[in-house]
Formats: C-alpha cells, sequence, structure tokens
C-alpha cells in the first residue's frame, strides 16, 4: 500500500479534533444526607471551544457510610483513574 492510499483512508482531521483527550482525574469525597459520597473529575480537552478549552466532567462514582470506606475507595479510584494505559500488544 502506498502512502497516498494510507493517507486517503476515510481519516480526516475533522475527526481527530473531536476526540475526547482527557488531561487528569481527581475524586473528592463528600458528605450527603448521612452518606458519604465519592466524585470523579474528569478533566477533558475540548479545542472547539476557545474560551474554555478545558471542561470539568463531574460523576458521582458511588456511596459509602463511612468517610474512611469512602476515602479508601476514592484514593483506588483516582489512582486507577490517571494510570497509564499501553496499547495492546497482541498475544
Amino acid at each position: 500500500m502506498t502512502d497516498d492510499q494510507h493517507n486517503s483512508s476515510g481519516s480526516n482531521e475533522d475527526e481527530k479534533d473531536e476526540k475526547f483527550i482527557p488531561l487528569d482525574a481527581v475524586t473528592k469525597v463528600i458528605q450527603e444526607d448521612g452518606r458519604w459520597i465519592v466524585m470523579l473529575n474528569v478533566q477533558s480537552w475540548e479545542p472547539k471551544q476557545d474560551e474554555h478549552p478545558v471542561a470539568n466532567n463531574w460523576n458521582r462514582i458511588n456511596d459509602y457510610s463511612t468517610e474512611a470506606e469512602a476515602k479508601v475507595a476514592a484514593s483506588w479510584i483516582e489512582k486507577s483513574a490517571n494510570r497509564p494505559i499501553r496499547p495492546p500488544t497482541g498475544f
């Protein structure tokens, strides 16, 4: 396959600009109605937005009965969300 054939394979630069590009993940533990809630914020780069290209995406993960349980869960979730993911190498 030549370079010309490879470059004309249906992908264009506009599709690349619309990709979700995560920057960082942060957790927060808050108390709500007597339960401890773990919230996850995934900050992402949105190049189409000129004024605020960094978007915060807060998601409620789970609720726990004690603050200690929630803090342990939050640390595990944050570490997992921030870990580098290697591309698959095959079998």
